[in-house]
């Protein structure tokens, strides 16, 4: 599997981090996490074969982790070279016919309806979908909306874990269980009470108690100091600890 960060940022503009969006290539499917603002460019920015997307996996429905969306579709219906014609499938938590049908309205458009077949998932906590043969894409509850999900890819006894918008949850550490790569959000320095986001050590500790062979934080809403927010996550967690940008890739075999 290969993984490549398309935005490690939040809603807040940032001249260096779109907002959420990552992709991930397995050897006949190419799945996109979230599409958030800067994330759709982004895939042609960094030279990945967006035209082949096969499968789109939305964690919750706020703006920054779907505020693409409509954007993707126009892209697949009008600027492709040549008509697509190769189904794509949305993933995602129950509610997301209706953002569809939202968006649809919104644009006076039918966005989800054209030359190619769009199928619907909407998957429940303990879920899960059969991408390619030997691949599964699971998802558990996450506290963070009403409707948000964590993620995991398995491939070949490889597995790749994405948190999206989550607040501290042993049953989500508990998911990602022997990650390969564990990417976390990171949004604050330290835990804020009524935030349903991680802080700096609650993201180590997630990765600590999931036993993650790499932790890759993302999702900022503090400027961010590499070497003391390395040396943070460290105190709490063993494993290797990348700081996520914009671009980054990773190969996991």
């Amino acid at each position: 599997m290969k993984l490549t960060i398309l935005g490690s940022g939040t809603g807040r503009p940032d001249g260096t981090r779109n907002s959420a969006g990552y992709f991930v290539e397995l050897p006949s499917t190419r799945i996109m996490l979230d599409c958030g603002a800067g994330s759709l460019h982004a895939l042609a920015r960094y030279g990945l074969p967006w035209q082949d997307l096969t499968h789109l996996f939305v964690t919750h429905f706020h703006v920054d982790h779907v505020g693409e969306l409509a954007a993707l579709m126009w892209a697949f219906n009008y600027g492709m070279k040549s008509v697509r014609t190769a189904p794509l499938t949305l993933i995602g938590p129950h509610g997301l016919d209706r953002v569809m049908k939202g968006l649809d309205q919104a644009y006076a458009r039918k966005l989800f309806e054209g030359p190619f077949q769009t199928d619907l998932r909407m998957l429940e906590s303990g879920d899960a979908v059969e991408p390619e043969p030997g691949g599964r894409l699971s998802v558990v509850k996450s506290p963070h909306t009403d409707e948000s999900l964590a993620v995991r890819i398995d491939f070949g006894g490889r597995s790749i874990c994405y948190t999206g918008d989550t607040g501290y949850s042993d049953d989500v550490a508990a998911f990602f269980s022997g990650a390969d790569v564990l990417i976390s959000e990171c949004s604050y320095k330290s835990r804020r009470e009524g935030s349903a986001h991680l802080s700096i050590d609650e993201s180590g500790r997630i990765a600590a108690r999931a036993g993650a062979a790499r932790l890759v934080v993302t999702h900022f809403y503090f400027d961010v100091e590499e070497a003391a927010l390395t040396e943070q996550l460290k105190r709490g967690f063993s494993g290797e600890v990348i700081i996520g940008r914009d671009g980054m890739t990773f190969e996991i075999w």
